[in-house]
C-alpha cells in the first residue's frame, strides 16, 4: 500500500491491528504525503510511529507466552473447565496416573495451585469457589449405572457429598459471587447455596421444562435460566428479578446463553445470535446477528478484555463483537488454523481444541495442538494453556480501533506504581514503552474517523 501511495488503506489496515503490529505498519506511512482525516487520527499516528517497529512487532509474538502458563496434562473432549467468581482461578478436569482415573485441580495464571482430587470418578460439571474448593457433579462406572450421580465438594484432603440421584443427571453446576448454583435437566429444578444458605427454585411453575441452561453475569449476582424461548433472570439465591419474558425467536429454541458486559447473548437450534437487555425493569430482545451465524453453536464464550464473543458450533470457533455481533476478526492464538482457513472444514487441522471463558472469569483455557512436537511422545503436541485475562499485555492484543479510555484506566496503574511496590507482573522496559503508547493511544482511538 505505501508504494502505491494508498496512505488512506494503509491506515485503515493500521487501526485493524493490535498495537505491536500496527506500530510496524505505521512506520511505512509517509507523514509529509498523508493528510490525516482528523486531528484524532493524526494524533494517533504520531503516537504509533513513535514506536520502535521492530521491537513492537517481535513484542507482539511473544504476547500469548508472556501472558499464559503450560500445564503438564491436557483435558478430555468433554472435560469440564470451572471458573471462579471471586477468585482468578479456574477448576480443571485433567488426566490422572492412567486412562481410569482423572483428576480435579485448581490453576491460577501462575499454573496448578491444588490437587483436589484423583480417583476413579468421572466429572461433568465443576466450579471453583477458591484455589481449595471445587464442587462437581461426579458420576463412576464411566456414567454406566446412571443412579450414582453426585454434587460433591472437594476441599484438601477431603470430599464431601452434598446431594446425590437420578434427579442430577446432566445437572450443570457454576460459581456465584455468594456461593454456586446447580441446575438440573431431569427435574426442572435448580438449587444454591448462597452465603450458607440453601436456596430452590422450582422452574416449572413458570414453564421451564429444564433448568441446566443458565448463564451467572460478571458480577456473579444474577442468574439467566433458559429453555425453548423463554428467559428468566434471578439473583444468587434465586429470588426473580424480573418478569419472565417469552418472545418468538428467529434463531429458534435456546441452546446457549452468556452474558456479555449490560446484556444477554442466546442462540438457537435454528442458528443465530439474540441480544437481550433489561430496561425499565424487563428484559427485552434487542438486536438480531441471524444473518451472521453459518451454525447452530453450542458454546458462547465472552471475552470481555478483547470485547470479543466466541461461539462455539461443530468443533469450529467464530468470532463475533460482543457489542454489535458482528464477525470480526480475533488474536491470531485463537484463530483454528486450517490448510484453506475456511469456518466449514471440519476435516482441518485445528490449532485450538477447546476454549473456555466465562462473563465473570479473569481467566481463559485453551487445549489443543498449542505447544511444539517433541521426541518424547506424539502426545505432547497437545496441551492445556490457561491465559490471564487480567495481565496488563492483554491491552496490547486488541485492535487499535477498539481502544478505549476504560482500557488505559484497567493498565495504567501497573505503570504507575511507585519504585520498589511489588506488582503482580514484572514488565521489561520494552512492555513498558509499548503499554505507555497503548495507554496514550487510548485516549484517541475512539475519536479516530479512519477516513
Amino acid at each position: 500500500m505505501a508504494r502505491k501511495r494508498d496512505w488512506r488503506g494503509l491506515w485503515w489496515l493500521v487501526l485493524a491491528q493490535p498495537l505491536p503490529q500496527a506500530a510496524g505498519a505505521a512506520a511505512h506511512l509517509n507523514l509529509r504525503k498523508w493528510t490525516p482525516p482528523s486531528d484524532a487520527d493524526a494524533r494517533l499516528a504520531e503516537i504509533l510511529t513513535g514506536v520502535a517497529p521492530k521491537e513492537a512487532v517481535r513484542l507482539g509474538a511473544q504476547l500469548f507466552e508472556r501472558t499464559t502458563s503450560r500445564l503438564p496434562d491436557s483435558l478430555g473432549f468433554a472435560s469440564p473447565v470451572g471458573f471462579s467468581v471471586r477468585h482468578p482461578v479456574v477448576a480443571l478436569d485433567t488426566r490422572g496416573r492412567d486412562m481410569h482415573t482423572s483428576r480435579v485441580v485448581t490453576v491460577d495464571r501462575t499454573g496448578v495451585r491444588s490437587t483436589l482430587y484423583e480417583g476413579p470418578a468421572q466429572h461433568w460439571s465443576l466450579c471453583a469457589i477458591d484455589s481449595e474448593t471445587v464442587v462437581a457433579r461426579r458420576e463412576f462406572d464411566s456414567g454406566g449405572y446412571r443412579g450414582d450421580t453426585e454434587i460433591v465438594e472437594y476441599t484438601p484432603g477431603r470430599e464431601a457429598v452434598l446431594a446425590n440421584g437420578g434427579g442430577l443427571l446432566d445437572a450443570v453446576v457454576e460459581a456465584t459471587a455468594t456461593g454456586f448454583v446447580v441446575g438440573t435437566k431431569m427435574n426442572g429444578i435448580a438449587f444454591a447455596v448462597a452465603d450458607g444458605e440453601q436456596e430452590q427454585l422450582n422452574l416449572r411453575e413458570f414453564g421451564f421444562r429444564r433448568a441446566d441452561l443458565f448463564a451467572v453475569d460478571a458480577t456473579g449476582t444474577r442468574i439467566a435460566f433458559a429453555d425453548d424461548t423463554r428467559i428468566l433472570v434471578t439473583d444468587s439465591r434465586l429470588q426473580p428479578l424480573h418478569d419472565i419474558v417469552v418472545e418468538s425467536l428467529r434463531h429458534g429454541q435456546i441452546n446457549a446463553i452468556t452474558f456479555t458486559e449490560d446484556s444477554i447473548v442466546t442462540a438457537g437450534y435454528d442458528k443465530g445470535l439474540y441480544r437481550w437487555q433489561i430496561i425499565g425493569g424487563r428484559i427485552r430482545g434487542l438486536h438480531d446477528g441471524w444473518h451472521s451465524s453459518p451454525r447452530t453453536f453450542f458454546r458462547l464464550n465472552p471475552v470481555a478484555p478483547w470485547n470479543l464473543l466466541v461461539a462455539e458450533g461443530g468443533n469450529v470457533n467464530y468470532h463475533y463483537d460482543i457489542a454489535t455481533l458482528e464477525r470480526r476478526d480475533a488474536p491470531d492464538f485463537l484463530v483454528q488454523a486450517g490448510p484453506d482457513d475456511k469456518d466449514d472444514d471440519l476435516s482441518a487441522p485445528r490449532a485450538i481444541g477447546k476454549f473456555a471463558s466465562s462473563p465473570y472469569g479473569r481467566l481463559a483455557v485453551y487445549e489443543g495442538g498449542l505447544a511444539l512436537p517433541t521426541r518424547a511422545s506424539a502426545t505432547d503436541f497437545h496441551s492445556t494453556v490457561v491465559q490471564d485475562l487480567e495481565h496488563p499485555l492483554t491491552l496490547l492484543m486488541k485492535p487499535v480501533s477498539t481502544l478505549t479510555t476504560a482500557d488505559a484506566d484497567r493498565v495504567r496503574p501497573h505503570l504507575d506504581a511507585p519504585p520498589g511496590t511489588q506488582d503482580t507482573y514484572a514488565l521489561t522496559a520494552t512492555e513498558r514503552a509499548v503499554l505507555a503508547a497503548a495507554i496514550e493511544a487510548c485516549a484517541w482511538a475512539p475519536k479516530v474517523t479512519g477516513g
